[in-house]
């Protein structure tokens, strides 16, 4: 068994293949290896020769903590929650929006049956993982399945269950591509799993009216929970002179939605400590020697909408170019628990189209499949496994120049914003995430009726499907169709700040408003959030007067269990 010295400091050896006691010294081995010292606060920090061992001795780490939670994600995302929990439990919220197993199985199964994630990871980079990220995957789930080996689980919430089970580097990917998709398709499960084909006969619904819409664009990401705050400081307004950032991201302290704090070193290769969402193989938000990075939920739309114009009397078929279309069928079949102890299976139907899954709601905006017309969602996420590249090329950053090369490089962020600064004194804010393809114009030459208004109040484009040449093409130097060019994203650098709280890119730094940017993006010239004021408050008034001290900041847990930062009421 790997061998832990009885100090605060320990240091554990993981070999591959051999499991008697190691020598600390050894390295003669035939799989991956890695060092792992945890810290009297229980943080480990990781250490190996290559990307492979690295992953190796992440994964036993971060399934020495967290092993229950981890092992729960892999039933999720196999679609084995209602053979093991029953139909009607509901998972915790961290890798898609299902309200019930049995609707988080039949979307997940439906994933994994269409082959989508293994056809994305045959890829070559950039268009699929590095080969780096592919050996970090390799050795993650190496050394999770060395963890299951040892036996020293003792959490009473999976010791022994019948659910725990070795895993393959597939489930690294699945778990990013699910992440990748918690901002489209995963925040509507329920209206996907749930949409079915109404009477032949069924009237057309009324359009939403101006009221309902501005209720659904003010849910639309206060559904989600998730949300964060984070201040980057530059020369100017800093005693060093060289940069400094706060990261405050308002996630969970329990559930699979938290983060998991480690240190990743290769010598000469890379350096980087900071926290990864569970159950990724690579630091998320952090810092190297030079450069230091967080993200905040972007305002940025990561989908469209499509309206079918359906065929009178035929509700699964739709009008494309004057031509008919059919939509596709396709069965799914879950595994259900049933009162009496017995598993037997459930089938559920799931319907698509060219543009995407038929959806019958986005936030609190009912959507309904009637016999007149219908709405798919395309989420361009739904074709990326490219944010671990993304990960990875930023923990190697040594600048925020090479931080915003390696975002419009890797293409990979789904739904964030990156704040970054480094030791040259430059502070980052930077969008450059992955949304659909649909700047001003051509939203104004397709959106539907409902659809100008929605992208006019809330940057949610709802497209025309009778016109094929409505559906988002290929821009200029993108690495996928369907998606914004990298260029037309809002970046701003500065030396003295740059912040964000989850409001748009508009007043990133209010002495330089970023304007003029797609709608899809986020408003500008609108109300800030009092949360974004309360940060422009505290950081333009302490923080643009160089070596004068940073304002004090006080750290409480909410009652949601996020921490926030509580800034000292300053006048401007």
């Amino acid at each position: 068994m790997p061998r832990i010295a009885p100090r605060a400091a320990a240091a554990v050896l993981l070999t591959a293949a051999v499991l008697a006691p190691v020598p600390a010294s050894a390295d003669a081995h035939d799989g991956p290896s890695a060092t792992i010292r945890y810290t009297e606060y229980g943080i480990p920090h990781v250490i190996a020769d290559d990307y492979e061992g690295l992953g190796y001795g992440t994964g036993y780490a971060a399934a020495k903590d967290n092993i229950c939670l981890l092992a729960d994600g892999v039933v999720t995302l196999g679609g084995e929650r209602s053979r093991y929990f029953g139909p009607n439990g509901r998972p915790d919220g961290s890798l898609s929006s299902a309200s019930t197993n049995l609707a988080s199985d039949v979307f997940f199964t439906g994933i994994n049956e269409s082959g989508i994630v293994e056809q994305l990871v045959a890829r070559p980079a950039p268009h699929g993982p590095s080969d780096d990220i592919r050996a970090l995957g390799r050795g993650w789930a190496a050394g999770y399945n060395r963890y299951l080996r040892e036996g020293k689980i003792t959490d009473p919430a999976c010791k022994d269950a019948a659910w725990l089970r070795p895993i393959t580097e597939k489930d690294v990917y699945r778990r990013a591509y699910a992440l990748a998709m918690l901002g489209g398709s995963g925040m509507v499960t329920d209206e996907i799993v749930g949409a079915a084909p109404p009477g032949a006969n069924a009237p057309k619904a009324a359009e939403p009216s101006r009221t309902d819409v501005a209720e659904a664009v003010r849910n639309l990401m206060a559904q989600t929970d998730m949300g964060s705050n984070a201040v980057a400081a530059g020369a100017d307004a800093t005693a060093s002179g060289r940069g400094i950032l706060l990261g405050n991201p308002h996630y969970p302290w329990q559930g699979g939605r938290r983060f998991w704090q480690v240190q990743q070193t290769i010598p000469g290769e890379l350096n980087v400590s900071g926290a990864g969402l569970l159950g990724s193989a690579i630091v998320n938000i952090g810092h190297n020697d030079t450069f230091a990075w967080s993200h905040t939920v972007a305002t940025g739309i990561p989908f469209t909408l499509t309206e079918l114009r359906l065929v009178p009397g035929d509700p699964t078929s739709y009008f494309v170019d004057g031509r008919v279309e059919k939509m596709t069928k396709r069965d799914v079949t879950v595994r259900v628990k049933q009162p009496d102890g017995s598993v037997k299976p459930v089938t559920r139907t799931r319907w698509n189209t060219r543009y995407g899954p038929i959806v019958t709601g986005v936030s609190s905006l009912d959507l309904p499949w009637t016999g007149w017309n219908a709405y798919a969602i395309t989420d361009p996420n739904a074709r990326n496994v490219r944010l671990l590249n993304t990960s990875l090329a930023l923990g190697k950053a040594d600048t925020t120049d090479e931080a915003v090369q390696a975002l419009k490089r890797t293409q990979g962020l789904p739904w964030v914003n990156t704040i970054a600064a480094d030791s040259r004194g430059e502070a980052l804010y930077a969008q450059i995430q992955v949304l659909p393809n649909v700047t001003d114009d051509f939203a104004d030459r397709c959106n539907s009726v409902l659809g100008h208004l929605m992208y006019r109040m809330g940057g949610i484009a709802v497209l025309d499907g009778t016109r094929s040449d409505c559906a988002p093409g290929k821009a200029p130097g993108t690495l996928q169709s369907g998606i914004l060019n990298p260029d037309l994203y809002p970046v701003l650098g500065r030396s003295d700040y740059v912040t964000n709280s989850n409001d748009s890119h508009w007043l990133s730094n209010p002495e330089k408003p970023l304007t003029g940017y797609p709608r899809i993006i986020g408003d500008e010239g609108t109300e800030r959030s009092l949360r974004t004021r309360s940060g422009l408050v505290a950081s333009g008034t302490s923080w643009t007067r160089a070596g004068s001290p940073a304002p004090t900041c006080r750290t409480s847990s909410s009652r949601t269990g996020t921490t926030r930062a509580n800034w000292p009421s300053r006048a401007p």
